[in-house]
């Protein structure tokens, strides 16, 4: 069993649960805890029984943003992060989140349980379903902080919420609400606080008792590949190509059958081959 520090990690009925496990500073972000995010999230993937990976918070917020004691607070992470450092550069730990979420072959929903400001906002961006409570407010905060986006948000918001929003949210720096981001685009459900882990997890049992796991990843890495492209044509050809490697699939055979028998789907795991040649 890892040993996580700030973060719980639990698999139970094919969904892995991650959670930001700082309570007492409203899950403030420090290295040693986005570092074993990434660990529990790499984790998952690997896992042949997680069908899906929920991502929420402890207490009630997901996560504040960055832990702050003090001025140094920032410049002081960047040399504890050493694992941050390469020979190009410095890579900062929410950044090396989000891209781990964008390749995963498994779903990732944030179950944003309160608050999700500064990297909070930047890693759920990332994920791919974002479900809020009503109450929960967003902020990507960094101007007035005297930094700026991280998390590979710069990327995330614009395909989320386009330019014109992204670029207020960044540039003014503000704190709006579930409302608000909801009407962005930025979330996928708004509940009542007390129903979001409920919803997430409704959520992710499609995952687990409807859906080709194989065809998810490859669903995902279309969507992914597809910004990729300045014209449809180049989108169709790879759809076609990943189509017509799967026509012949035990999943595609099975998901034909239990259609035609009127029966709930029992799809075979995630074959990693066909993701690995796209």
């Amino acid at each position: 069993m890892d040993d996580y520090e700030d973060v719980s990690f639990d698999v139970s009925d094919g969904i892995a649960v991650v959670t930001l496990d700082a309570p007492e500073r409203r899950n403030g972000m420090r290295v040693r805890m986005l570092v074993d995010v990434l660990r529990a999230l790499d984790r998952a993937d690997r896992d042949p029984e997680v069908r899906a990976v929920i991502v929420t918070g402890a207490g009630e917020a997901f996560s504040v943003g960055a832990a702050l004691d003090g001025p140094e607070t920032l410049s002081s992470a960047i040399v504890e992060d050493v694992d941050g450092h390469t020979p190009t550069g410095y890579r900062e730990p929410a950044g090396r989140i989000s891209e781990r979420i964008f390749s995963m072959q498994k779903p990732v929903i944030a179950a944003l349980n309160g608050h999700a400001i500064g990297g909070g906002a930047t890693i759920a961006a990332a994920m791919d379903i974002r479900i809020a409570s009503e109450d929960a407010r967003f902020g990507f905060v960094f101007t007035r902080r005297g930094v700026v986006p991280e998390g590979a948000s710069s990327w995330f918001l614009p395909r989320l919420v386009g330019v014109g929003r992204a670029t207020d949210w960044i540039l003014s720096g503000r704190v709006f609400d579930a409302a608000e981001a909801y009407e962005a685009g930025f979330l996928t459900r708004v509940v009542p606080a007390h129903q979001v882990m409920t919803a997430a997890r409704e959520y992710a049992q499609q995952f687990v008792r409807d859906t080709s796991p194989t065809s998810v990843a490859l669903s995902k890495r279309l969507l992914a590949s597809g910004w990729l492209h300045s014209h449809p044509g180049p989108a169709a050809a790879d759809e076609s190509r990943t189509y017509s490697g799967r026509v012949d699939s035990a999943d595609a055979r099975e998901g034909i059958l239990s259609f035609l028998e009127r029966r709930p789907a029992v799809f075979p795991p995630l074959d990693p081959s066909p993701a690995e040649r796209f």
